[in-house]
Parts: C-alpha cells; sequence; structure tokens
C-alpha cells in the first residue's frame, strides 16, 4: 500500500498526511461518458494516515476519517473531500497529538485511567473517529465507525454536524455497534447489532424505523466471550449472526495493557457458528456451528429450497486482522495470509448440516450487491479484487482489478488496469431497470503508475468501461460508501 505524505506545520507541531488538502465542489475532467440519468451523490469514507513530530499510527484501520463526495449531474461530476472533524481531528491539528483510542493503537497506559475510560459514561457525546461506511438514519446522513454514536454530515459541504444521539437506552458508550447495517425496505426500517461488554456480555439486535432515532430491540443472545464480527446477514424471514472464533474475554478490555482488538484470541477449535434468529419475535432458532474460518463481510443471504445459503469472503483464519498485515508499514506481511475467498454456506434448519462451495477463488474483498436483493435470492456479485502478493517497483505493481460474479453460474467477468487497485464496488441500478444487473458500477481507483486517482463507472451488464472523472489528488484506500439519489 503506497502512501504520499504533504508536510504541515501548525505552530510548534510538524503534522504530515497522505492527503492534507480539502476540496470544494470542483468539476472533474470525463472520459467517455457518464450516464445522464446519474443525479446523486456517491460518499466515499476511509482512513488518512497521519504523522504528528515524527511518530504515527500506522494501522489502517486507525487513520482519521475523511469523506469524498462525487456529484452527478447531466453527465458531469462535481468532486469534495473533507476530514471529518472528529475529536481524533481536533486531537491531531489543534493538539498535535496523536493520544486518541483506536481500533489497533490505544495510547491510554494508566490501568486505573483505562478502567474509568471504559466503565464510566461520559457527560458529553464524543464525535467518534467515523471512518467506516456512511448510511442514512433517521433522515440523517450519517458517518459510521465500530463505536457509537454515528456521525451526522451535510451532503453538500460535508461539514461534520455533530452526533446522532439515539432516543432510547441501549448503550450509547462503552460497547461496540456493527458499521454495517441492513435497511429493510418493506418495513422501512434499519436492522443492525451491537455487543454490550461486561460482566453479563449480550449480542443486542435492533431496528430503527425511518425518520425515528430511537432504536427498538429485537433479541439479546447472552454471550459469555464475544466475537469480532465486522457484519452480519438478514434474510426474508431471519438475521444471522456469524460468529467467528475470534473472541475476547470482556475483563481483558480493562486490564489488559494493549488495543483493543489485540485482545481477541483465535481458538479455531470452537468453530464458526451461525446464531439464527427469527426477524419478527426475536427468539433463537438456533446455533449451528461448521470450520473455523474469519471474515470482513457478508455479500448476501437468502432462504431457498429449504435452506438459508450465506455468501461471504473467507479467510483461512484471523491473521489477517490480528497480524501485521493491515499494518502500512510492515515489512512482515505473509501473502498466503492474503488469500480470500467467495464462498457458500448453505444451511439446514430442519437437520443443522452445512454444506459450502467456493463461487469465486481469487481473492477479494468488498463485495456489494444491487441492493434490492439483500436478503433475497440474487445472480449478481461485485467485488474488488485483492493482490496476494505486493511488488516494491511501480512498474511490477500488479493490477487489483474488479470482478462480477454469476453465483448461479459461476461465470466471472473482470476489469482492470495494469498499476491501479480498486475500491469498493458500488452498484447503482438503472432507471427503470428490468433486470438485476440493469445499471453501473461506480468505484474509485488508485492509478500507483500516475500517481492520482479517478472515479471509474462501468456498464454493470457487460461490466465494461464507459466512463471515468480524474480525481484532483490521490484518494488513499479507503473502505465503504453509498451512493445516494437525490431526486
Amino acid at each position: 500500500m503506497a502512501f504520499t505524505f504533504f508536510g504541515k506545520k501548525t505552530g510548534k507541531f510538524d503534522i504530515a498526511a497522505e492527503l492534507q488538502e480539502e476540496i470544494a465542489n470542483r468539476p472533474l475532467n470525463v472520459t467517455g461518458k457518464i450516464p445522464d440519468w446519474l443525479s446523486g451523490t456517491l460518499i466515499r469514507n476511509g482512513p488518512i494516515k497521519v504523522t504528528v513530530n515524527g511518530q504515527t499510527n500506522d494501522h489502517w484501520f486507525d487513520g482519521l476519517a475523511m469523506l469524498h463526495a462525487f456529484s452527478f449531474h447531466e453527465g458531469h461530476v462535481n468532486y469534495s473531500n473533507k476530514f471529518l472533524r472528529s475529536d481524533a481531528y481536533h486531537t491531531v491539528f489543534d493538539k498535535g497529538s496523536l493520544d486518541y483510542g483506536g481500533f489497533a493503537s490505544d495510547p491510554c497506559r494508566s490501568l486505573f485511567k483505562k478502567f474509568l475510560t471504559f466503565l464510566i459514561p461520559r457527560s458529553d457525546s464524543a464525535i467518534q473517529n467515523a471512518n467506516v461506511n456512511v448510511a442514512k438514519f433517521a433522515n440523517e446522513y450519517v458517518a459510521l465507525t465500530e463505536v457509537p454514536l454515528p456521525v451526522k454530515f451535510d451532503i453538500e459541504t460535508l461539514d461534520t454536524l455533530g452526533v446522532l444521539d439515539y432516543q432510547d437506552e441501549l448503550p450509547k458508550d462503552k460497547c461496540w455497534e456493527s458499521a454495517h447495517p441492513h435497511y429493510d425496505s418493506t418495513q422501512k426500517e434499519i436492522l443492525n447489532y451491537l455487543i454490550k461488554f461486561g460482566r453479563n456480555s449480550y449480542y443486542t439486535l435492533y431496528k430503527l424505523k425511518d425518520g425515528i432515532a430511537q432504536r427498538e430491540v429485537i433479541a439479546e443472545v447472552p454471550i459469555n466471550e464475544p466475537a469480532y464480527m465486522h457484519s452480519f446477514a438478514v434474510t426474508e424471514n431471519y438475521i444471522i449472526l456469524t460468529e467467528f472464533p475470534l473472541v475476547v474475554k470482556p475483563l481483558d478490555l480493562i486490564v489488559k495493557n494493549q488495543a483493543f482488538i489485540k485482545n481477541f484470541t483465535w481458538q479455531p477449535e470452537r468453530g464458526t457458528r451461525f446464531i439464527v434468529i427469527n426477524k419478527k419475535d426475536g427468539n433463537i432458532v438456533g446455533k449451528y456451528v461448521t470450520k473455523p474460518f474469519f471474515a470482513f463481510h457478508h455479500a448476501n443471504a437468502f432462504e431457498k429450497d429449504g435452506l438459508i445459503h450465506f455468501d461471504i469472503v473467507t479467510y483461512q483464519d484471523a491473521s489477517i486482522i490480528t497480524g501485521n498485515n493491515l499494518y502500512v508499514n510492515s515489512n512482515n506481511v505473509s501473502p498466503e495470509n492474503y488469500q480470500s475467498n467467495l464462498e457458500r454456506f448453505s444451511l439446514s434448519l430442519g437437520t443443522g448440516t452445512i454444506s459450502s462451495k467456493v463461487l469465486l477463488a481469487k481473492s477479494n474483498e468488498f463485495p456489494r450487491i444491487n441492493d434490492k436483493q439483500d436478503g433475497r435470492p440474487y445472480t449478481y456479485a461485485y467485488l474488488a479484487g485483492f493482490s496476494d502478493t505486493a511488488q516494491a517497483k511501480e512498474e511490477l505493481i500488479n493490477s487489483e482489478g474488479l470482478y462480477k460474479v454469476n453465483t448461479h453460474t459461476n461465470e466471472v467477468l473482470e476489469w482492470s488496469e495494469k498499476g491501479c487497485s480498486s475500491g469498493e464496488p458500488v452498484f447503482v441500478a438503472a432507471p427503470n431497470a428490468q433486470e438485476e444487473d440493469d445499471g453501473v458500477v461506480l468505484t474509485v481507483i488508485l492509478d500507483h503508475v500516475r500517481k492520482d486517482s479517478f472515479l471509474l463507472v462501468l456498464d454493470a451488464k457487460s461490466f465494461r468501461e464507459i466512463g471515468r472523472a480524474r480525481a484532483p489528488h490521490v484518494i488513499p484506500a479507503g473502505f465503504h460508501g453509498q451512493y445516494f439519489n437525490m431526486d
């Protein structure tokens, strides 16, 4: 992963960031053609690595949140970007310090201070470094990370507007919350879950109705050693937690002097467990164990022919997250740890049996689908390629392309360009679409050769390029994004 730094001195502080320039509503040069019917905004979220006085928090997950907006109008594209004005941002740029907690770094060295930080509720609402995803909750555009509360932003200016303060009694801090909610278009509600850590720990599933900032509990699942689960799955009738054998003893989060994720241990003998919960009444249908594996992202899940099918990007173990792979300056990356597959698990609720098969054996990540098919039978998954090796010389850089997978036939279409790394592919349906893949795929490409970035637009059906818009600067590798229709 390559990073370019632009230094800035703020008083006595020497601060450098891989991207520091902020741009407002700049028209981009377009080659090819952008469909006239695209009239919304693609918002991308991701971390920006910073160095303060020679020190850095160099884990990818702990960079400062930055939003990127690509706005479409009659075939034209405008671009904006802005740091989220989080507590972490102000700690860096106002105080010249990296003393903010993170996923893989925790500056809190005092056991007593850590105890107080974890157990005593804050009197104010911290603006988290929400660098993972974006969504729309209670009619507000929000940036998400795995710690509440969501951070509101203005979709036109990207200004930070404060936190979305839930109006309920569920935890607002001292817990973990998924940054990958699902939207039930039938019930007009968000589905998500959080983990309450404590002497008695729970997986708490909840719903959030459109326009209302009040979470309603669907179910609570008691758990002794909670697992790290980045995402989850839904079907027409069920919510499914995929509980990987990467687990934590809650007390370790307080008494061990180490970063959040380093408290988790890989216990493959436990296997991976699917916890199936009835969406309507919250009852636990069953807990079903299969082989041990790890994953960040579910592509989709659905019910068919008496089975529940789960399509997940799997790794053989959790070393991708517990090892050095995501430390951007690491020289100890093992190529085999990057290997991932798009894999389908099929569960019979009647017999409890689970089978699996590989849908895509090429390393991949960031699966997306036509969101109208979320939780329903579907055909097409779109994924970003994930290179198994890192080349030191620019001329030898492998392309990390994009894949379109037909999950029925296993046919794979691919886009790639030498020296380019692909971001998450976001599908946008065409107006009056008749088929599942009528539309376009949008993604941000990092061009290592030209040392810049561009927005790529693919025809989703043929998976061929129809247009691109060159960004005014390098956009570092990010996480997730959403297209919001502004009509």
